[in-house]
């Protein structure tokens, strides 16, 4: 007997998700503020607000972005750093043969005023 209450509570919770998901969707849609869709739409504000944060919640925090990768450098092509900076724990910089040395000079001057 408790298995067809739960599946009851659990098609409850279906219909009143699917219910909540169509006006948030419509809501996104529709371009307006969302007390003014609510209203338009015979709402409580505040259920709706419940809802909106309810299914956010369940939405994945996960987002997708296009990267491109390139090909692995040989690494006999890197040029051997000539000079290592190691500032605290935080900045690692290596200075190879050909250094700009106004790039060094707002390297470090940028490193400076952070620390």
């Amino acid at each position: 007997m408790s298995t067809n209450i739960e599946d009851c509570r659990k098609n409850e919770k279906s219909e009143k998700h699917k219910y909540w998901e169509t006006h948030v969707a419509a809501w996104e849609q529709s371009g307006i503020n969302q007390s003014e869709y609510c209203r338009s739409q015979g709402l409580s504000v505040k259920i709706f607000g419940y809802w909106k944060r309810k299914l956010k919640d369940k939405e994945s925090d996960l987002t997708f972005v296009p990267v491109s990768i390139k090909p692995a450098q040989n690494i006999a092509n890197k040029p051997i750093a000539c000079l290592r900076l190691i500032i605290g724990s935080d900045y690692s910089v290596e200075i190879s043969d050909g250094f700009n040395t106004d790039t060094l000079r707002r390297l470090l001057n940028t490193l400076g005023q952070r620390i």
